[in-house]
């Protein structure tokens, strides 16, 4: 009996030991960054480091951007590689779209590419499509004889045809194609990393990064997953509204706080919309230190020429 009873207790020990993994594997599960505030990718662009409250946490509660102290004004940046004026941009670095890219100079240093214009054709038939490839910036026409067939791709038992985009949900970083001879495995030709980050603000509006401008994005775009579309520069009017309730200064010493021109916020400060029409609409919040999120407000809550809906 005794030893039936230790037994139990091993098991019962086990048993609770698993749970215990369980809750902790589902735990790290449910952690969904996409979730978390603040401009997400604008930092991962621009390679700086989350900073957590505490181990294990979802959100960061700021970034640490140290890596942009070295960025000099007379140079470009891909990749993390550093060019000078009139270099052009290496291969190892260039994407398929930059076309005849150099580093220019017009006050501070980005990159200048030639303008892609790719060909457009109307689909002659149902047989004809666009074939996107990982490895071309334009799309190829195809056309298939008859009685051939359009290739088909089972991804995760999604779907997809022949020259259409799918998204990698083992490795988010990948872009992958289908195209005919696709076995499932995300390896090149069909699937590949870019050369540099799309995103990446120092590669055309290195100027915007160096005045502490703030990424804006639409309304229906995700800070925390798509790339800015402009930046919210300083201007003489602008003002910071302190957090409702909040009785800080902006001598106060803290840490975490957001950088926006000149001017610092405390996490959940916001800028005063309208001080000019590029601000208009735009609602700029201190969410996640060092720099604020500013997010185009919805046509139905904001009109761009005359200001909020009431």
């Amino acid at each position: 009996m005794a030893r039936r009873d230790n037994l139990c207790s091993i098991v019962e020990k086990c048993v609770f030991l698993t749970f215990l993994v369980a809750v902790h594997v589902a735990g790290r599960e449910i952690c969904d960054k996409t979730k978390c505030p603040g401009p997400l990718k604008y930092y991962e662009s621009l390679g700086c480091t989350p900073v957590y409250e505490k181990p294990g946490d979802c959100c960061a509660t700021e970034y640490d951007c140290g890596v942009l102290k070295d960025i000099k004004e007379d140079k470009c940046y891909a990749n993390g590689h550093e060019y000078n004026v009139g270099e052009a941009l290496r291969d190892e670095d260039r994407n398929p779209c930059d076309i005849g890219c150099f580093c220019g100079s017009y006050g501070t240093q980005s990159f200048i590419c030639a303008a892609v214009d790719c060909a457009s054709f109307q689909l002659q038939n149902d047989n004809c499509f666009y074939r996107h490839r990982t490895d071309e910036c334009c799309p190829e026409y195809v056309c298939l004889k008859d009685g051939e067939e359009r290739a088909i791709c089972d991804v995760e038992s999604h779907i997809y045809l022949d020259g259409e985009y799918f998204k990698s949900k083992s490795d988010p970083d990948l872009e992958c194609t289908c195209m005919p001879g696709f076995k499932g495995e995300e390896v090149e030709p069909f699937c590949k990393k870019p050369n540099r980050d799309y995103c990446s603000p120092l590669f055309h509006h290195a100027d915007a990064l160096l005045k502490k401008c703030a990424p804006v994005f639409y309304n229906n775009q995700s800070p925390q997953k798509d790339c800015n579309v402009f930046s919210r520069c300083q201007n003489a009017n602008d003002t910071v509204i302190p957090k409702e309730g909040s009785t800080k200064t902006v001598s106060e010493k803290e840490n975490k706080m957001c950088q926006f021109g000149n001017m610092m916020m405390h996490i959940g400060d916001e800028l005063k919309q309208g001080t000019d029409y590029d601000s208009t609409c735009i609602k700029c919040v201190c969410e996640v230190p060092p720099t604020p999120t500013c997010q185009r407000l919805p046509d139905d809550v904001c009109d761009v020429t005359s200001g909020p809906l009431n």
